[in-house]
This record gives structure tokens, sequence and C-alpha cells, in this order.
């Protein structure tokens, strides 16, 4: 009876130490196959802990890589479409400086109308433009809903929203990746100040308005001055608040018509019973620069005051010009900030990338010698087990 557990423990020892000698051997052709140290926690485990940071790392940078190819795809559309809205606004600011030529036709002038017609319809275009999504750009955070249309009276009306998307780009970075397009197309600031003039002057008149300003904010009334030229060739004013007779004198160039704190100051030639109204306008939007221009186009070239409202799109054109430009400026730091975070994250990933080598990769000539040292231990192992299975007290008698 004592002779048979003892036998049944040896054996069971001996068993034991072959399986942890195959589990080591086949841990060293795992690693061998892999090219991996750590193949799990029990390997060894500050480690592991390691690399699963490592890891984490790895993963949340290559999310941040992706918002930025997303973004930046969105932003070179963008910039693209600004771009080309920059080129047709500077086309249309020369067709209507052509169509203040005295010396053109009636059908010039009609030409000139088509193709500002034109322009017109290839700048809806591309304010309605999409990204490779299918989403509007310029619609704020609608970006399922066309920002763009002209309602019945030819009118465009806005139909997204003055808000603007961001993409997480880095950790405590976000970048703008849209634009509203009421900010990009409808809030361009007035060239002539905070008012837009309306002229009604007499037929061969030059006058324009240079500019209008008025540093009190809260003043909305409506203005109106008229020249008169007397016997003796000089040149009075009559200023109108609201239809009511405020100011008057001797107009001079040099100062122009100051009113408390309106500030008047005008360029050309002027003619007796000239006269300017002026509207409180901070901003304009380019579609109605485009809309007035062709309407404009259809007046006869001797009227005074039509030449001198074309002379006031082809300012507002040029402002909207600059507008777009730097919109456009704006999308491109965008994207710069974009390639830099970019720059930054592929060189963080390196050095991850070489301290995860560290803790994880495997030194195949060590692993090999353990390898080998291992299938020796094996080896041992078995023979002894061989020579010991057999031994019996019946072997002697």
């Amino acid at each position: 009876m004592i002779s048979r557990i003892a036998s049944f423990h040896n054996y069971q020892s001996v068993s034991n130490d072959l399986m942890r000698q195959q589990v080591k051997l086949q841990d060293n052709q795992d690693q061998l196959a892999t090219g991996k140290r750590v193949l799990t926690s029990g390997d060894d485990p500050v480690a592991s802990i390691y690399i699963q940071n490592f890891r984490q790392q790895d993963k949340q940078l290559d999310q941040y890589v992706d918002s930025i190819t997303l973004a930046r795809n969105r932003q070179t559309r963008a910039e693209i479409a600004i771009d080309d809205a920059e080129q047709l606004t500077d086309s249309a600011k020369r067709k209507t400086m052509e169509m203040i030529n005295g010396s053109l036709s009636d059908d010039d002038r009609t030409a000139h109308r088509q193709d500002l017609k034109g322009l017109y319809d290839n700048f809806m275009n591309l304010v309605n433009a999409k990204d490779e999504s299918g989403n509007f750009l310029f619609a704020g955070t609608q970006s399922s809903k066309q920002p763009f249309y002209r309602d019945s009276s030819g009118d465009v009306r806005y139909a997204g929203d003055s808000y603007h998307r961001t993409a997480q780009v880095a950790p405590a970075v976000e970048v703008q990746t849209s634009d509203p397009g009421d900010q990009v197309f409808m809030e361009i600031k007035n060239p002539f100040g905070d008012y837009q003039p309306e002229y009604e002057l007499e037929s061969g008149s030059l006058l324009l308005l240079a500019s209008a300003t008025n540093t009190n904010n809260a003043d909305i009334s409506e203005y109106a001055v008229s020249f008169n030229v007397d016997a003796n060739g000089q040149t009075q004013y009559e200023l109108m608040q609201n239809g009511n007779v405020v100011s008057t004198g001797m107009y001079d160039p040099q100062t122009g018509v100051e009113f408390g704190t309106l500030t008047m100051r005008f360029e050309g030639e002027m003619l007796d019973g000239d006269t300017i109204a002026l509207e409180r306008q901070d901003t304009f939007n380019v579609f109605d620069a485009f809309k007035k221009g062709i309407d404009l186009s259809r007046e006869s070239i001797f009227d005074a005051s039509a030449t001198a409202e074309l002379h006031q799109v082809t300012e507002q054109f040029s402002a909207a010009f600059k507008h777009l430009n730097k919109a456009r400026s704006e999308v491109g730091t965008r994207l710069t900030t974009l390639d830099r975070q970019e720059s930054m994250h592929q060189d963080f990933k390196l050095v991850l990338n070489r301290s995860l080598g560290t803790m994880e990769d495997l030194d195949y000539s060590t692993a090999v010698i353990d390898m080998n040292e291992n299938l020796l231990a094996l080896k041992a192992s078995q023979q002894a087990f061989s020579k010991t299975k057999d031994l019996s007290l019946f072997n002697y008698i």
C-alpha cells in the first residue's frame, strides 16, 4: 500500500515537471513566431501595463489623425469654393466698372448684363457647394439644409444658422471646420462706413459719396444732404434728419459735412440740386450687389444717379473681394494648424512605437538560447521519466 502511494506521487511529480517544461518551450516558440517578448500580462506584469498604455495612446492618436483628415478635406473644399467666389466677385467688379463707361451702346450694356447674370448664377452654385460627404459647406451646423435660395422677388435668403462646427484634433485643441454662410457672404463691412447712399443727381453730375460715419451707434435716423450752387458759384449744403432740416452752410470739400457725431465726405463734381439720401447700414451682402448691378445695367448710360450707384456697386464688390480673401486666409490658417497637429501626432507615434518596441519586442538571440535550454531540459526530463517509471520492487524479486 505504501509503495503504491509513493509510486503515484513520483509519477505525478515527474509528469508535472514535463508539463512545465513543455509550457516554457511553447512560450518560447510563440515569442519567436510573433516577435514579441510580452504576450500576456504574466510574462512581465510591469511591462504589460506600460504596453497597454502605449497602445491606448497610439489608438487615440489614430483617431485624432482621422479627425484631422476629415477636417482637412472639408476645409480644403471650402477654401477652393471661397477662392472661386473671390474670382467671380472680382470679375463682377470689372464688369460693373465697364458698364460705367459712357461710350457703351445699349447692346454693349445688354451683353455686360448677361455676363453679370452668368457670374451671379455661378456664384449661387458656389455658395451652395457641398463637401465629399454631401453636406453643405456654408450652412453652419445645418449641413443637410441648402443654405441660400432666391425668393419670389429675386432676393437671396439664408436658411442656415450662424454657428460653426469644430473637430478635436488634440487633447486640448479644437479646430473650426465650417463657416456659416451669413458671415461669409452676407455680413460684409460697408465700404462707405455706416451708411448706404441713394442718389438723386442732376444730369451730368459726377458727385459720389466717399464716406459717411457716425460714432453714435444708437443714431438710426435717416439723413439726406442737398447741394445748391448760387450765382457766384458758391456751393451750399442743406442737411435733413428724418425729413427735417437740421443744418445748412457753406460746403467745404476739405471738411465735408459734419453734424454732431455724423461726418460725411464727398468726391467728384456736384451740380445744383444734387441730393444724396443716407440709410444706416453697417454691413451689406454680396447678393444684393449682384442684383443691384444687374438692375442698374438696364438704366440709361446718361442717368447720373444710376452711374453713381454703379460706382457704389463697384465699391461693394471690391469690399466683398477683400472680405472673401480674409475668410480664405482664415481657412488657410486652420489648414496650417491641422498640418502642424498631424505632424506632431506622427512624431509622437514614432516615440510611442519606439518605447513600445523597447518594452515588447523580442531579443531573438536571447530567445533562441532560452528555447534551446528549455528544449534540453525537456529532453532530460523525458529521459529521466522513462527510466524511473519502470522502477519497481518486482524487478528485483
